[in-house]
């Protein structure tokens, strides 16, 4: 694994000489409950990003720390930035990383809120008209296979994120709430959905363990792994 961050500019230049690959985690600070805290996204994505890095030998950059996070904004630590922001900022990213000599972007995002999904993928979008280089975006989320999940429907601060967190920085876990599910009107857009929120947990921690999380765990791994060989090998010339 190559720690961009850690790395001097003729370590990195000497990294490229062997892969040109680097995974950019993605993550958000935001109320997870009131249980789990506010880097829980940002924890994850890194830490699942860094084993995957590990085994494969790439690049790991630092992370994004902030996202846009709509439904949990009225929450005390719940740091928001717009669409907009996050597009064109990731854009920049984008373009800078391939100017730095990288060639292969795999986006891990331990958010996948609507609209923060929504500005990443426009970025990439946008980063590929400019420059010629390959990106990926992957939500860990979409790693984890449902069927082994207990909860049905289960999402935020719940059963798969505290499964992971008790294994990731179990110090941070302080107990496993009952379940919340916030009843959402099915068509309507609301300028504030916090009175709908409750204790900010959309899910049910309740059914969380440790030995849940190793498994997810090692789920989200793979298909970073996998989602890295799709990147690496798929045929074909790069669009401009």
């Amino acid at each position: 694994m190559k720690l961009l961050d850690e790395m001097s500019w003729p370590e990195i230049e000497a990294g490229l000489g062997q892969t040109r690959t680097v995974i950019l985690p993605v993550g958000a600070t935001e109320e997870h409950g009131p249980h789990l805290p506010t880097f829980t996204d940002t924890l994850q994505a890194m830490q699942v990003a860094r084993a995957a890095a590990e085994r494969c030998d790439i690049f790991l950059a630092p992370p994004l720390h902030y996202g846009v996070c709509r439904s949990t904004r009225g929450f005390p630590g719940t740091i928001t930035v717009g669409h907009d922001a996050l597009r064109a900022f990731m854009q920049d990213l984008l373009l800078s990383f391939c100017d730095s000599g990288f060639e292969n972007i795999l986006i891990l995002t331990g958010h996948a809120g609507g609209q923060h999904m929504a500005a990443l993928e426009e970025a990439c979008q946008r980063a590929l008209e400019e420059r010629d280089l390959r990106v990926s975006l992957v939500s860990l989320f979409d790693l984890i296979d449902i069927k082994a999940v207990e909860t049905p429907g289960d999402g935020h601060s719940g059963e798969i994120e505290t499964s992971l967190m008790m294994v990731i920085r179990k110090d941070l876990v302080k107990g496993r709430p009952e379940g919340h599910f916030p009843k959402r009107p099915r068509f309507m857009i609301l300028k504030d959905v916090r009175h709908l929120m409750g204790n900010g947990i959309m899910g049910n921690p309740a059914l969380a363990s440790p030995e849940k999380g190793k498994v997810f765990f090692e789920m989200a791994v793979q298909g970073v792994i996998q989602a890295l060989e799709e990147l690496e090998s798929f045929p074909g010339k790069r669009e401009k």
